[in-house]
């Protein structure tokens, strides 16, 4: 006896379609592609589909900023702050040198054995016969405060770090970037724009400098969109500190 093979119920799918298709979208067509994830990057958008060549638009590449935390910021800058070692250095060896010399004199007098390595005597006599508005004691006295003033100031004003600190939001997530990779990045970023050959960025103080070079003989406009392709990728990379953007365009 033969069983008759059975239909498939109303409603079901077939080994040829096997799709669900999900309510509320529209399946891409033949030469269609998803578009990216606007803020992960890492997956596409239901529903949202894109021809192939076109562009995401600048909205909808907009990163996602990480929320400002002064305890992670601060943490950051310590991290990354030049130590002073060389001024350090010298100034111990310098104070060191001197206690020392100061310290066999005092021993040495006092065990009645005096070295004299310092002219005390003269340097006595020299004094105690010299007004205090004497030309050679207020150029001395003014030497003395000029190097201490430039200890200090050292030791107070913060020097050029050799990391660039991003923003975490972790005081214990400290992360730092190369100033030469950072600048590269934003080359990059100045580069990808349509109409431009070739760029440079610099880093002037607080500034980043883009010079761009495009074959365009009405470039109009386009030194804008420079910048804002570079100040995109500077909110994408989050430093700590903003960098104003100036560009320079130059033709061929």
């Amino acid at each position: 006896m033969t069983v008759p093979p059975s239909n498939p119920p109303s409603g079901s799918w077939g080994a040829e379609d096997d799709t669900v298709p999900i309510p509320g979208t529209q399946s891409p067509t033949s030469g269609e592609r998803p578009v990216p994830d606007p803020v992960s990057g890492t997956g596409p958008t239901p529903g949202t589909f894109t021809a192939p060549g076109a562009e995401v638009t600048e909205e909808a590449s907009q990163p996602a900023r990480v929320p400002r935390n002064h305890a992670a910021d601060r943490a950051a800058v310590r991290a990354f702050r030049p130590r002073r070692v060389v001024p350090a250095v010298i100034t111990a060896v310098l104070m060191t040198a001197l206690g020392a010399l100061v310290a066999a004199e005092v021993i040495s007098a006092l065990i009645g054995r005096p070295l004299r390595w310092i002219p005390y005597d003269r340097m006595l006599s020299w004094a105690s016969t010299t007004r205090w508005d004497d030309s050679r004691v207020l150029f001395g006295a003014g030497v003395v405060a000029l190097l201490g003033l430039l200890l200090v100031l050292l030791a107070l004003i913060p020097g050029r770090p050799r990391l660039i600190p991003v923003r975490t939001g972790d005081p214990d997530l400290i992360i730092g970037m190369q100033p030469r990779g950072f600048t590269r990045a934003l080359t990059h970023a100045a580069e990808q724009v349509p109409g431009i050959d070739r760029a440079r960025v610099k880093l002037r103080g607080k500034t980043a400098e883009v010079t761009a070079h495009s074959p365009l003989r009405e470039p109009a406009g386009l030194a804008e969109a420079v910048q804002r392709a570079v100040t995109t990728r500077i909110a994408a990379l989050g430093p700590l500190k903003d960098y104003p953007v100036r560009v320079r365009l130059r033709g061929e």
